[in-house]
């Protein structure tokens, strides 16, 4: 049965704030007086179209969703604001509206043709590890616009909570390091594909002229360090996501004295 546009013009909206974990962890004390962790809430919302797809049995419309920690502390939350709202949107508000906006034109355009998929996009932001030194946050979307098939992305941040200020990964390690990390994660990189030391990387991966390279999507957990490839970014989509995770006795000798607090902090 084929589904048509029913330009039904329903205005329903659905927001929540909605308190989940507060968080109540606290990090082992290093040699010096630290802060304490940020106290947080998850707030949740959700958006639908005004713009119904569907028939006599079925009806389905777009939707923008949302979950994002909310700190006490509100400068706080201006600095992570960029990595949960990825597309540089201002806040949920904003997001929900760019993106259904979007839609209801794609709709109002091809209305006289054949629209026969709703849009969606959902986004969760969790906190992977919040303690008096760093924080660790993870944004996960899983949206579709259309084509094929939908789009999935993981985008980690770490943020130092003195400098109040997200981390490169320049930050964390010894100057003129960089060439040895790289290198020790495509030990790892090559283990976990089953390539020798020699395989050519270019037949079967998106690197730069077959040369491995490191990914500015990192991530610290409480045993690990984590470099994260979304889909396409040096594989095809069929082939998925890939994470590289180096545990951190192995890069002791890497990471500089910022990073080793960081970890000694939560050890």
């Amino acid at each position: 049965m084929r589904i048509g546009i029913l330009l039904t013009v329903l205005t329903f909206t659905l927001s929540c704030a909605n308190e989940h974990s507060r968080s109540t962890q606290r990090a082992a004390h290093s040699e010096t007086t630290l802060q304490d962790t940020l106290d947080y809430t998850y707030h949740t919302k959700k958006e639908i179209s005004s713009y119904f797809l569907g028939d006599s049995t079925h009806t389905d419309t777009a939707y923008y969703k949302i979950t994002h920690p909310v700190f006490e502390n509100t400068a706080m939350n201006d600095v992570i604001n960029a990595s949960i709202f990825v597309e540089r949107e201002n806040n949920a508000e904003e997001a929900a509206r760019s993106f259904l906006d979007a839609y209801n034109e794609f709709v109002e355009e091809n209305s006289t043709t054949y629209v026969n998929a709703v849009w969606y996009k959902d986004s969760e932001t969790r906190i992977v590890l919040n303690t008096p030194l760093f924080l660790t946050l993870k944004t996960s979307i899983d949206q579709y616009t259309g084509g094929a098939h939908g789009n999935h992305l993981t985008f980690f941040a770490v943020f130092d909570l003195d400098l109040f200020k997200k981390m490169e990964l320049t930050d964390l390690i010894v100057t003129g390091k960089l060439k040895e990390l790289t290198k020790l994660a495509e030990k790892h990189f090559r283990r976990q594909e089953n390539l020798s030391d020699t395989s050519n990387l270019s037949k079967d991966f998106f690197f730069e002229d077959g040369i491995f390279a490191l990914n500015d999507n990192f991530g610290l957990t409480k045993d690990k360090l984590i470099i994260y490839y979304n889909e396409y970014e040096i594989r095809p989509y069929a082939d998925g996501i890939t994470t590289i995770e180096i545990p951190y006795e192995e890069v002791q000798e890497i990471l500089n004295a910022r990073a080793k607090r960081y970890i000694k902090s939560i050890q």
